[in-house]
């Protein structure tokens, strides 16, 4: 028997991970012009890389421009962040990944309704070998496997009783991915409330080195303090974009498999369920299994 959904369960696989695909590609993109270096350039329009003649005394050396000017803006975020706000950020971000290719593997369409075993399992079906076709079920680790196997012993009882055996197998493995997704929406509500105490905290510096400092503010000290106190906040938000989308895609890609894994079972079951009926109606007749009549 033919999976009646599986031109859709294919369509389906590839449209989710085409769409992660270009989704990663759009992360990535957005990280590097986020994290390009940034280097401010004083020199007069025409003029590209002027000779080393023409710097007079008063400009300041080439090494001091660098320092000041030159840094790279995810140097600046690690020094504005310092050691303990950049390891919690790293340590969420690399949860995060982990969380992200955990789900990717588990919540495979090709993974949770194998082909294959659609196949052999229907061939033996349709061949009345029962037996063969539950140790088929057994021994594949599949979700669909697991749910034919609790819903084939209820068969003697009715299909509802099956399929009602077989739905909550199924309930039962959405209930604990749920359980994993959702670390993703905490991380995402995580990210910028952890950046906001950051900020508050250094703003709260600035404005103390503000209020104690006598006669004329340093105005540039006092704006890098706010920059550094900033980058946390923008930090937090970097980790927060990725986690809410996605906890949004898995959330969706579970409810597509539970509902392919539920359709492509009931199939499965409805199609055993009217060769058992078969086979009772019509029980084969054999000859072979005759004892021989006694001799006389």
């Amino acid at each position: 028997m033919d999976n009646p959904v599986s031109c859709q369960r294919i369509s389906g696989e590839w449209f989710g991970n085409r769409f992660l695909f270009q989704a990663f590609h759009f992360i990535a993109l957005a990280f590097f012009l986020l994290f390009a270096p940034v280097r401010a350039f004083a020199q007069e329009p025409g003029q590209d890389n002027p000779a080393p003649a023409q710097v007079n005394e008063a400009t300041p050396a080439p090494s001091e421009t660098v320092d000041k000017t030159g840094k790279s803006f995810i140097a600046h975020a690690f020094e504005s962040a310092g050691v303990g706000w950049s390891l919690l950020m790293g340590v969420i971000s690399i949860s995060m990944v982990a969380l992200s290719v955990f789900l990717l593997m588990e919540l495979r369409l090709s993974a949770a309704t194998p082909a294959d075993l659609v196949e052999e399992f229907s061939r033996q079906v349709n061949a009345r070998q029962f037996s063969q076709a539950q140790s088929l079920l057994a021994e594949n680790p599949s979700l669909l496997a697991r749910a034919l196997s609790a819903g084939l012993p209820k068969l003697q009882y009715g299909l509802d009783e099956a399929a009602e055996a077989t739905n909550r197998k199924v309930e039962e493995f959405r209930a604990g991915k749920e359980l994993i997704i959702s670390f993703m929406a905490v991380i995402g509500q995580l990210g910028p409330l952890l950046g906001l105490v950051g900020t508050v905290y250094g703003m709260i510096n600035s404005f103390q080195k503000l209020g104690t400092s006598s006669g004329n503010v340093d105005t540039k000290s006092l704006a890098g303090d706010i920059s550094h106190a900033l980058v946390v906040t923008l930090m937090g938000v970097g980790v927060a974009v990725p986690a809410i989308f996605f906890f949004t895609f898995f959330s969706k890609r579970l409810i597509q498999l539970t509902v392919e894994v539920n359709n492509t079972a009931m199939d499965l079951l409805t199609h055993v369920y009217s060769v058992m009926r078969k086979a009772a109606a019509n029980p084969p007749q054999s000859t072979a299994t005759q004892p021989p009549a006694a001799p006389r």
